[in-house]
């Protein structure tokens, strides 16, 4: 395993490691990659196929509904291991992507990219799950962070690239999505270095084929907790998914923005706010999970208000540089919870259960729900509704300090559960 250089208080990577991070983090780039593409896409996306706002947060909705059909797909490397659902969900979200791309009718939109997502979904959730199996609980919060970096990382491009696209009107938003199909190529150079995980493979040794059920994860011993990680996902995507969705369409319909102006500050945003990823992991390890949680989500929060509230260009530049430092590391806390928290044999299963099916509700209905709260008649506007959505973080802490252990300091049971000296039944 990999051990801590003393005298720099680095993390050094193992052989194994140094091979099989590259690869994951793969995933975890184009995952970013493709979510940001279409919270920047969607101006253009709503003009060329005649949406009104209303309708745009329905075809969001919509597409997020992908999220809960990764939960089979999920459940499945508990069954038949990380790395082959890992490889064919990149490789599938790849062809969909490219097939975007070519879309003639919101429909055809729709469909493509409803498919893309479940598959993105699955290579970002196992690869967390991947990266949790091969690191040691003292380093973990790091590595962890390292990943979902990766999905930062990839967040910055598509601002980047879109006045590049946007150069050639054949292509403009669509050249976007044609970038999205890159991995499919990098995979055949690079997947022979993922392999399948060390606790995966002695999980199999030792218990055969045996799958745990579909409701084995609760368990009377995991049952408290999985119901606290479904709800911390759900508050979590509810707050996270409206933010993303609708910076751009806010500050462009509501506050007047030019193209290269939110491409502008979401690329400086997402480079500056890699530092949270940085910041998280070290805390995570150094102060534990809990206490690390409410910092980020406590002040996420705020940051997430001060963007959809103010008006002026400044302000409303530097709040969001300030919130996507804290609100990019959301799903790294959710992710630390979820996957220390369940033996090896149910961490699919609960990410499947607390991200993909609980968790992801929040970010379906997330959309719709802004769209609806910003009519007239309601809040009026988007940046109202989004910042009424944003006290879903706020839930978080709640559920944390009141239903969750520290995971550093928690015993995971065995699985299969025993109580009372006798094996249970599940």
């Amino acid at each position: 395993m990999e051990n801590e250089d003393q005298s720099t208080g680095k993390l050094v990577l193992s052989h194994r490691q140094k091979l099989l991070l590259p690869v994951v983090m793969i995933g975890a780039f184009f995952e970013g990659f493709d979510f940001m593409v279409i919270n920047l896409a969607l101006p253009y996306i709503t003009n060329e196929f005649n949406m009104t706002e209303q309708m745009a947060g329905y075809t969001l909705s919509v597409i997020a509904v992908g999220a809960l059909v990764a939960f089979f797909v999920v459940r499945m490397a508990d069954r038949i291991g990380r790395r082959p659902i890992f490889i064919w969900s990149v490789v599938i979200y790849s062809i969909f992507s490219l097939l975007t791309a070519l879309s003639i009718s919101l429909s055809m939109f729709i469909v493509f990219q409803f498919i893309a997502r479940v598959f993105l979904i699955v290579c970002w959730a196992v690869g967390f799950i991947i990266v949790v199996e091969e690191f040691e609980a003292k380093y973990r919060g790091r590595a962890i962070a390292l990943f979902q970096g990766a999905a930062a990382i990839g967040a910055i491009f598509p601002s980047l690239f879109l006045p590049l696209v946007a150069m050639i009107p054949s292509l403009h938003w669509r050249g976007l999505y044609i970038i999205g199909a890159v991995p499919l190529i990098l995979l055949i150079f690079f997947s022979k270095n993922l392999p399948e995980t060390k606790n995966f493979e002695e999980m199999k040794a030792g218990k055969g084929e045996n799958t745990p059920p579909l409701l084995a994860v609760f368990a009377a011993p995991y049952r408290k907790n999985i119901i606290a990680i479904m709800a911390l996902w759900f508050f979590m995507y509810l707050s996270y998914a409206s933010a993303m969705n609708f910076f751009a369409l806010r500050v462009e319909s509501e506050l007047g923005w030019t193209e290269n102006q939110v491409g502008l500050i979401t690329a400086l945003a997402f480079t500056l706010g890699l530092a949270g990823y940085v910041a998280v992991g070290k805390l995570l390890d150094k102060i534990g999970r809990k206490k690390t949680a409410f910092i980020f989500f406590g002040l996420g929060s705020v940051a997430l208000m001060v963007v959809f509230q103010a008006q002026g260009f400044w302000q409303v530049a530097l709040a969001q540089i300030i919130a996507v430092f804290f609100i990019g590391t959301f799903t790294v806390l959710c992710a630390a919870f979820t996957n220390e928290l369940f033996p090896t044999e149910l961490r699919g299963n609960a990410t499947a259960w607390g991200n993909n099916i609980i968790g992801r509700l929040g970010q379906i209905a997330a959309p719709a729900l802004v769209g609806f709260l910003s009519a007239p008649l309601l809040l009026n506007g988007i940046g109202n509704a989004v910042t009424l959505m944003a006290g879903g973080v706020l839930v978080c802490i709640l559920i944390i300090a009141l239903f969750l252990p520290e995971p550093l300091d928690y015993e995971v049971p065995a699985y299969p559960p025993v109580i009372d000296e006798k094996p249970v039944d599940l």
